[in-house]
C-alpha cells in the first residue's frame, strides 16, 4: 500500500496512445520545420546499480524535459518541445533496470519512453546540448512516500499559469477522481505523499478566489473526504484528504490534470494490498538446493523488510530454482509446496499448517463469542439532530438486519428526539458510526415546472341571403314559389317621377326612386328571414352588403344581402407551478378550482358535486452523489370543458415520467401539437354549384387552428442556507 500510493501511474493505454502519436507523413513534414532534434543516446553504468542516459540535441534546450513515471507498466516518459526525433523509433538497451527506449514525434514536439524492469526514480540535468537523466532504483525502494513526482519541471522565465476549474466526480468502481482544468499545458506541477494526504503544488500558478475553498466531499460515498485549495505565494497548493486504505494515480491530459484516489479493501491473504490483480511485489531470483523452509523464508524477509514469523510445526526442506518473480508469488509457490497458511497483520506475517491457521482462527471466534456474551453493557445517549430517533431504533434493532446484539435494547424520548442504547461497548461504536453517516442535512431541491400553451387561431366565413318578389298589383306585393317578405310597396306621384317605399315590418326599410319604370334599391337588410328564398348569413357578421332591385320588365323585386366576416387569435399562457422539498421526499402542489354540479340520488333527491380543475405539480427527487437529479414527476393542468347533462365535463394535460436532469439546466417533458383545419359549406342543391352566381346560394366557413403544449422542467440543489448553488 505505502509503494503504490507514493507513485504516479497511468493506464497502459494512454502511453500506447502516445507512442502513435503521428504518422510518417505528419512527422516528415514536422522535421523539416524543427532545426532541433536528437542526434544521439549514450548509457553509462554508475555505482548503486544506477544508470546514466546521456541525450545529445543538435542545440541546447531551454528547459529540461516535462516528464512522468508510469508504475504498472513501469516506464518514465520524458517530452522534448521544438525537437524532432533523429534517431529510429525503438533502441534495444537491456542495462540495469532500462530494457529499450521509444521514440515517437508529434507535430514540434519528441516523446521518449523509457521501459523499465521494475520502477525507479530518475533524476534530469542539462548541460550544453547533453541533457542526462540518472535512473536511481535505489531511491524508489527505500522511501518513496516523500519522493515529489514532477508533471512538468518549471521553466526559466516561465510565464504564469491559472486554475480555470476545480471539479470532483465519483468513478464507476467508487474512486474519487479530481479534476484540475488549467490555462495551458505547461503548468509546472508537483505531487507527493505527506503522511495520510496528497499534497498537489502548481508551480508559478494562481486561483480565483471562487475555487480558493475547501470542499466536503463526504456525499460521494468515495476515499477523499476533503479538498483543500489555497495560494501560497506565486502557487497554489492543492491537499487531498483521503480515509481508509487507498491508492493514487494521476495523469495529465492537454490541458486537464486529473488524479484518481481508488479504495484499496485489505486482504489478510493479500501480501501486496492494492486493486491491481495478481501479483504485485518487487522480482526477486531463488536457487536453492534441498534447502530448509525456515531458512528460505529468512531470505525473504530479508528481501522485503517485512517480519516473517514461523510456527514450531514449519519443517522440512525444499528445492526451488525461481528467476525474476515477484516476491509474492514467490512466497506463495512456498506456502503451497508445503501446505502452509499464512495470515498478515500490518507488516508482519504468522506462518503455520493450514490446519493450525483454521483451527486457531476457530478457537478465536468461539472465544469472541463467549466474551460477547459475558460482556459487561454500557448505556449511551444518543441526541439527534436530523434523523428521527424512532426510525434510528427500528433500523438498529430490526428483526431481519439486526445491529444489535441479543442482550441489547433501544429506548427512544420522542420529545427530546434522544436515542437511549444498552449493548457491548463494540456495538455502541458500531452505533456511533452509523449515526455519524445518516445523521446529517439533508439537502433540498427546488423543482420549478413551466407550461407554455400557444394557440393561433384562423377563420373566414362568407354567409348570402337572397328572395325575389312578384308584383301583382300596385302597392302589393307577393313572392314567386317562396311566400311573401312580407312587405308592403307604396306608390307616390309627384311630377313625372314615381316614389316607391318598401315597408318592411321584419327587416329593414328601403327607398329607391325610378323615373323610368324600373330602378335600384340599395339598404341593409331586406326582407325578414322567413320571406327569403335562401337564408344563409354569417352570425356575428362583421360586415353587410344589401342590394334590392324593382320594377323589372317582368314585374320582380331582387333582394340581395352579402355578409362576411375573418378572424385571426394568436396568445399564449404560461403556467408556473414550483416547490421546494427534501431529497426523496415527495412534494405536490396544487392550485385551481371545484366546480359544483348536482347529481340525482337513488332516492331521488339531488346533492351537490364537485369536480377539481387544477394546475398541480407532483415530484419526488433524488440528488446523485454528482449533483444530478433524478425526479418522479406528475405534472397536470385541468380546465373547464363542455357541460353535459347539466355535469361539466374536465379538459385535462397531463405528463408522468422519471427524468434525470443536471442540476440548473431546464429539460423538455413532453409536448402536444394539436392542428385542426375544416372547411365547412352550406348551399342550395343545384343552385349553389353554378359558377360565381353559385356565390349568393351558399355560405363556405375556413378554419384552421393550432395548440402546442410544451411542458419544462428546471431542478436546482439548494446549499445548507436555502440558497440556489
Amino acid at each position: 500500500m505505502k509503494r503504490q500510493s507514493s507513485k504516479i501511474f497511468t493506464t497502459a493505454a494512454a502511453i500506447l496512445a502516445l507512442l502513435v502519436m503521428a504518422g510518417p507523413s505528419a512527422v516528415a513534414e514536422d522535421e523539416s520545420a524543427l532545426k532541433n532534434k536528437i542526434e544521439k543516446i549514450e548509457f553509462a553504468g554508475l555505482p548503486g546499480d544506477r544508470l546514466a542516459i546521456t541525450i545529445t540535441t543538435t542545440e541546447p534546450l531551454q528547459n529540461p524535459p516535462a516528464g512522468f513515471s508510469l508504475k504498472t507498466p513501469p516506464r518514465i516518459a520524458l517530452d522534448f518541445p521544438g525537437t524532432a526525433n533523429g534517431l529510429t523509433n525503438s533502441l534495444q538497451v537491456d542495462q540495469g533496470v532500462l530494457k529499450t527506449i521509444s521514440l515517437a514525434q508529434a507535430k514540434d514536439r519528441t516523446r521518449m519512453v523509457l521501459n523499465l524492469s521494475r520502477s525507479t526514480g530518475y533524476t534530469t540535468e542539462m548541460s550544453g546540448r547533453e541533457v542526462v537523466v540518472t535512473l536511481q532504483p535505489n531511491d524508489v525502494a527505500a522511501s518513496p512516500a516523500g519522493v515529489v513526482t514532477r508533471f512538468a519541471e518549471v521553466r526559466v522565465g516561465d510565464k504564469p499559469h491559472r486554475i480555470t476549474n476545480i471539479d470532483f466526480v465519483r468513478g464507476r468502481n467508487g474512486e474519487g477522481r479530481v479534476m484540475i482544468d488549467l490555462s495551458d499545458a505547461q503548468a509546472g506541477i508537483d505531487i507527493k505523499q505527506q503522511g495520510r494526504k496528497i499534497v498537489v503544488d502548481f508551480v508559478n500558478t494562481d486561483v480565483g478566489p471562487e475555487f480558493e475553498r475547501r470542499m466536503n466531499v463526504t456525499n460521494f460515498n468515495t476515499p477523499v473526504l476533503y479538498i483543500d485549495t489555497m495560494k501560497q505565494g506565486k502557487n497554489v497548493r492543492m491537499t487531498i484528504e483521503p480515509n481508509g486504505m487507498w491508492e493514487q494515480s494521476a495523469y495529465q491530459a492537454d490541458k486537464k490534470f486529473i488524479i484518481d484516489v481508488k479504495p484499496v479493501i485489505e486482504d489478510p491473504n493479500k501480501l501486496v494490498q492494492g486493486s491491481r490483480q495478481g501479483y504485485a511485489g518487487e522480482k526477486l531470483s531463488l536457487n536453492f538446493q534441498n534447502i530448509d523452509v525456515r531458512s528460505v523464508l529468512q531470505v525473504v524477509a530479508d528481501f522485503t523488510g517485512l517480519n516473517i514469523i514461523s510456527s514450531d510445526t514449519v519443517t522440512g526442506n525444499l528445492t526451488l530454482r525461481l528467476k525474476d518473480v515477484p516476491w509474492d508469488q514467490a512466497l506463495d509457490i512456498i506456502m503451497q509446496s508445503k501446505g502452509l497458511s499464512m495470515r498478515k497483520t500490518g507488516n508482519v506475517i504468522w506462518v503455520a499448517p493450514a490446519d493450525e491457521i483454521a483451527a486457531r482462527e476457530k478457537t478465536a471466534l468461539e472465544a469472541s463469542q463467549q466474551i460477547e456474551e459475558l460482556e459487561p453493557m454500557r448505556t449511551e445517549v444518543f441526541t439527534l439532530r436530523y434523523q428521527k430517533a424512532e426510525e434510528l431504533r427500528k433500523l438498529i434493532s430490526s428483526d431481519k438486519q439486526r445491529i444489535l446484539s441479543k442482550r441489547g435494547s433501544a429506548v427512544v424520548d420522542t420529545r427530546t428526539n434522544t436515542l437511549f442504547v444498552q449493548d457491548t461497548p463494540r456495538n455502541l461504536e458500531n452505533v456511533q458510526n452509523i449515526i455519524n453517516k445518516i445523521d446529517i442535512a439533508v439537502k433540498q431541491v427546488m423543482i420549478e415546472s413551466r407550461l407554455v400553451i400557444a394557440d393561433e387561431g384562423f377563420s373566414r366565413s362568407l354567409g348570402a341571403r337572397f328572395g325575389v318578389q312578384h308584383q301583382a298589383t300596385s302597392g302589393q306585393t307577393r313572392v314567386g314559389s317562396s311566400g311573401t317578405l312580407g312587405s308592403t310597396l307604396t306608390r307616390t306621384a309627384s311630377g313625372g317621377e314615381v316614389t316607391e317605399t318598401a315597408n318592411n315590418p321584419v327587416g329593414s326599410s328601403a327607398l329607391a326612386t325610378s323615373s323610368a319604370g324600373n330602378g335600384f334599391l340599395l339598404g341593409t337588410s331586406p326582407g325578414g328571414a322567413q320571406d327569403l328564398n335562401v337564408n344563409l348569413p354569417v352570425a356575428n357578421a362583421f360586415g353587410n352588403f344589401a342590394l334590392s332591385l324593382f320594377r323589372l320588365p317582368a314585374g320582380f323585386l331582387l333582394n340581395l344581402e352579402l355578409s362576411a366576416m375573418e378572424s385571426d387569435l394568436r396568445g399564449k399562457v404560461v403556467s408556473s407551478p414550483r416547490v421546494t422539498t427534501a431529497n426523496q421526499q415527495e412534494a405536490i402542489i396544487e392550485q385551481g378550482t371545484q366546480i359544483p354540479y348536482q347529481q340525482a340520488t337513488s332516492s331521488g333527491a339531488t346533492s351537490v358535486q364537485f369536480k377539481d380543475a387544477t394546475l398541480s405539480l407532483k415530484v419526488t427527487p433524488q440528488i446523485t452523489p454528482d449533483d444530478k437529479i433524478v425526479m418522479d414527476l406528475e405534472v397536470k393542468k385541468d380546465s373547464r370543458g363542455e357541460v353535459t347533462n347539466g355535469v361539466p365535463s374536465i379538459n385535462t394535460q397531463r405528463v408522468q415520467t422519471q427524468v434525470l436532469v443536471a442540476n440548473g439546466e431546464t429539460a423538455v417533458l413532453g409536448g402536444i401539437y394539436e392542428q385542426t383545419e375544416r372547411n365547412d359549406v352550406d348551399k342550395v342543391p343545384f343552385f349553389g354549384n353554378l359558377p360565381v352566381l353559385g356565390h349568393f346560394f351558399k355560405r363556405t366557413e375556413k378554419v384552421n387552428n393550432k395548440t402546442e403544449l410544451l411542458i419544462f422542467i428546471t431542478p436546482r440543489v439548494l446549499d445548507e442556507n436555502l440558497a440556489i448553488r
